[in-house]
């Protein structure tokens, strides 16, 4: 099954590197055809695609999955992984030769403050987890159908990627057992800090890990690299974690590192301000100078949380400089109804009313009873009552609304909408026309731009409210 192309791009809150032609001073070049690495989100199967692209996966190429040998079945959409392959002229379509998995950590969860919206913060063994409305979810539990319902003491596997901070942004969270087994492997990466070498002990982010009875890397640990630690102690919550292994991961340096004038193209989300002519992205630094490029936006944009892509290059002593960066837009609307119409050469499909653009980096899941791994705008059908929800910005350029998640449910009649108000003409929220005459509750004042979440039932273009509230 094919997911629809389109020339439009978005960026889903997936945090994503790929190894690219730059345009710019010292930018390198990659012709069609040439083998490169690319760190992304899956999005969808029928081959794979990641960062845009659907790659073909031959029989017999390498697929590992935290160091073991792993099959495509293994893989899921909202796995952020490494896929060398080639990509052909069109750009969108290529070859896999080598795809591997590795979560960010598997681990014990302290805290959840995630919204009944789905975003939000959970804690993981220290480790600061935000969850964010492309974030995909699974759970192997009972009854936890949704991130705001993971409990404390709850595995879950996490997979993101991590500012120099230690924040993760959670691609995929997938709930793996309602308590630590006694002897299970819990697990994760992060940066050294704080490590003291008498007590055998170091932090990652606000978790103390004790090494005295660990398995070592053979140089010697220091602050600032990059490890990963497993224990097989039942952990708690509380207290250190005793760690039975400590490995350097990526060398013991977060990201990829490159040679002079190699390009590469990052999508993500900037994890620190710009400052002192530099600014983090998704963990990496990158330095900004006289000859880069900045597109829909100014530096003063460029603080923590905005989406941007960027395209740099590496310099002599191995750093990241801009040569372009260009301002992206994140999920700001939410629609969840039943399905009215597909246009497949287009790549759109119509939600209460809506015209939404669906393409290669939007994340499609198939969360109704059918579950369907191979699952495109090809299965969708109107007359099958399909019920959908999906996550999607306004094109600044277009004025096209493009999705960033789209997830077939089991069939509700209950329609859902969240983005602004808009009063110039009647009330409508994220361009839909809504009559709160029919709330059951208390309607709160509603101003242009307010962000609020409505429900009810749509009929004839007009959202029917049950229950309108104002988002944060």
């Amino acid at each position: 099954m094919k997911k629809y192309n389109l020339t439009l791009s978005t960026l889903a809150v997936a945090v994503s590197l790929a190894l690219a032609a730059c345009g710019g001073s010292g930018g390198g070049t990659s012709l069609a055809g040439d083998t490169t690495t690319t760190r992304g989100v899956i999005t969808g199967f029928g081959s794979v695609f990641v960062n845009g692209v659907e790659y073909d996966i031959p029989n017999g190429i390498s697929i590992s999955m935290d160091g073991d040998d792993a099959t495509e079945s293994d893989l899921q959409v909202g796995m952020l992984v490494t896929l060398t392959g080639t990509v052909n002229a069109d750009g969108k379509t290529g070859t896999a030769t080598l795809i591997k998995y590795s979560d960010q950590m598997e681990g014990v969860v302290s805290a959840n403050t995630v919204t009944a919206g789905g975003t939000g913060t959970l804690t993981v063994m220290g480790q600061s987890v935000d969850v964010t409305a492309d974030t995909v979810f699974e759970s192997k539990v009972a009854g936890i159908t949704s991130p705001d319902l993971i409990q404390v003491g709850n595995v879950v596997e996490v997979s993101g990627y991590a500012s120099s901070t230690g924040t993760v942004t959670a691609t995929r969270i997938e709930v793996k057992a309602a308590a630590q087994a006694a002897g299970a492997v819990v697990e994760l990466k992060g940066i050294v800090a704080n490590l003291d070498t008498i007590n055998k002990t170091f932090t990652l982010g606000s978790l103390t890990v004790d090494y005295n009875t660990a398995m070592l890397p053979d140089s010697a640990l220091a602050d600032g690299q990059y490890v990963e630690v497993k224990s097989t102690t039942t952990y708690n919550g509380t207290g250190p974690l005793i760690a039975s292994k400590v490995e350097l991961e990526d060398d013991g340096f977060l990201g990829h590192d490159g040679h002079e004038g190699e390009g590469l193209e990052i999508k993500g989300l900037v994890t620190a301000d710009f400052t002192n002519g530099q600014f983090e992205l998704n963990g990496r630094t990158i330095l900004v100078d006289n000859s880069t490029r900045i597109e829909n936006g100014t530096t003063s944009q460029l603080l923590t949380g905005t989406p941007v892509k960027v395209h740099t290059h590496y310099d002599a002593d191995g750093k990241l400089i801009a040569d372009k960066i260009d301002f992206k837009n994140a999920s700001k609307i939410k629609f969840e109804g039943t399905l009215e119409a597909v246009d497949l050469a287009a790549g759109t499909i119509t939600i209460l009313g809506q015209v939404i653009y669906v393409d290669n980096n939007t994340v499609i899941l198939d969360k109704s009873e059918n579950a369907a791994r191979y699952f495109s705008l090809a299965d969708l059908n109107p007359a099958d009552g399909d019920h959908l929800e999906l996550k999607a910005y306004l094109d600044s350029a277009t004025g096209h609304l493009i999705a960033t998640k789209l997830e077939r449910k089991n069939y509700s009649a209950e329609v859902e909408i969240e983005g602004s108000v808009d009063t110039s003409d009647g009330l409508k929220v994220a361009g839909i026309s809504v009559d709160t005459s029919t709330a059951t509750g208390i309607v709160p004042a509603l101003h242009d731009g307010d962000i609020v979440e409505v429900k009810g039932t749509y009929s004839n273009g007009v959202l029917y409210v049950d229950e309108v509230s104002l988002e944060d």
